[in-house]
């Protein structure tokens, strides 16, 4: 039997949670929304690969947070969701300028662990491309 904190749905909550608090650079959420063991990798356009740690993505968003960032844009597409035990997977279209200034639009592949009582964020990889390409 499915626990109802394992389910498609409760994914889909985590991820606006997620991106709720992200777009605001509540970097107070993000401590407990990131796993202790986080990774993400960013790909731009020009195939310069990016990587953070936990503690590194947060200190982006926290000196964004302190230069008077405005909100990121929240627009997201959903492509797919898979749960599968303690661990879930969440791949999904978003679009805003949050690293590089420019508007762009980030295919993203959202690595989700269930430990602690919730759903937390083990990897992210993001691939960014210009909106208009």
């Amino acid at each position: 039997m499915t626990r109802p904190t394992h389910t498609k749905q409760a994914i889909r909550a985590a991820m606006d949670h997620l991106i709720d608090r992200a777009t605001r650079f509540d970097v107070d959420a993000l401590e407990s929304i990131y796993h202790k063991d986080f990774h993400t990798t960013l790909v731009m356009p020009d195939s310069e690969v990016t990587t953070f740690d936990k503690r590194g993505f947060i200190a982006h968003f926290r000196s964004q947070a302190e230069a008077g960032a405005t909100r990121l844009n929240p627009w997201a597409a959903w492509h797919d969701f898979h749960v599968l035990g303690d661990s879930a997977v969440c791949v999904l279209t978003r679009k805003h300028s949050g690293m590089s200034g420019e508007e762009m639009t980030l295919l993203c592949n959202i690595e989700w662990r269930f430990e602690d009582s919730r759903w937390q964020v083990l990897r992210e990889q993001i691939f960014l491309r210009p909106q208009d390409s």
